[in-house]
């Protein structure tokens, strides 16, 4: 009796383990909150499926991540930490990270490698900027909605914006960044190529962000472009200083 028993319980198991695995991916609709996220198109399964179309809520806007394939740890279930490999293309845009999710707001992203347009910026910023802007995370660490640790580097090429006579060209940059202890990040911006030049440290401690970058070089003899710089650096000497502190 007791084999029976035994054999049946380990047929149930089996019968478990393989409807889990071939859960349908839809079954991801009752996973994530609608109002943040958007899957159209979707098929595969629920560990390793793939979506037409995504779009993902930021803030009042939506960020299209076009089509989108991920793959789920299903061990990370059980510990009520999903863990997820996304990788989303569109046009130049793409997206490409194991995302290990604890809540909406605390996170964990590693092998973060990200690419999006410059214009996505403008939201933030005085002027219009061009360009592309790249993440490449070794690891980032969101909690409670703001990052708390950091190790990477973000890197605008081709950089530019777009005056009322077109396009001026400014330079490549990059924003080397790394933790310096609990919630506190340090970054430093280096100038790869251009005519404008930028340096200078950026601090996060917590929410309060500091920022004090000197601008300078032979770009900055474009009247509209000191202009446009005016409008949140101050002149020092033949170059312009960005010093900025306040809270996100």
């Amino acid at each position: 009796m007791r084999a029976r028993w035994l054999t049946g319980a380990c047929l149930c198991l089996c019968f478990v383990a393989l409807l889990l695995a071939a859960a349908p991916a839809r079954l991801l609709f009752h996973l994530v909150p609608p109002e943040r996220v958007v899957l159209q198109g979707v098929s595969g399964t629920l560990w390793r499926g793939q979506a037409a179309r995504a779009l993902i809520a930021t803030g009042d806007d939506w960020l299209h991540l076009g089509s989108l394939s991920w793959q789920l740890s299903p061990i990370s279930l059980a510990l009520f930490s999903p863990t997820v490999t996304l990788d989303s293309q569109w046009g130049r845009q793409r997206f490409n990270a194991q995302v290990t999710y604890h809540s909406e707001r605390d996170m964990e992203l590693e092998a973060l490698d990200a690419v999006f347009d410059a214009g996505l910026l403008r939201r933030y910023l005085p002027v219009a900027l061009l360009g592309s802007v790249g993440l490449q995370f070794e690891r980032l660490v969101i909690r409670e909605g703001l990052p708390e640790e950091a190790q990477g580097r973000v890197v605008w090429e081709e950089g530019a914006w777009r005056s009322p006579q077109g396009r001026r060209s400014l330079g490549s940059y990059v924003l080397d960044v790394s933790a310096a202890g609990p919630g506190v990040i340090n970054g430093e911006v280096i100038t790869l190529a251009g005519d404008v030049k930028a340096s200078g440290p950026v601090v996060l401690r917590q929410a309060d962000y500091e920022f004090d970058v000197l601008i300078s070089g032979p770009g900055l003899s474009d009247p509209q472009l000191r202009q446009a710089i005016q409008l949140v650096a101050s002149p020092e000497g033949d170059a312009y200083r960005i010093k900025l502190e306040g809270t996100l």
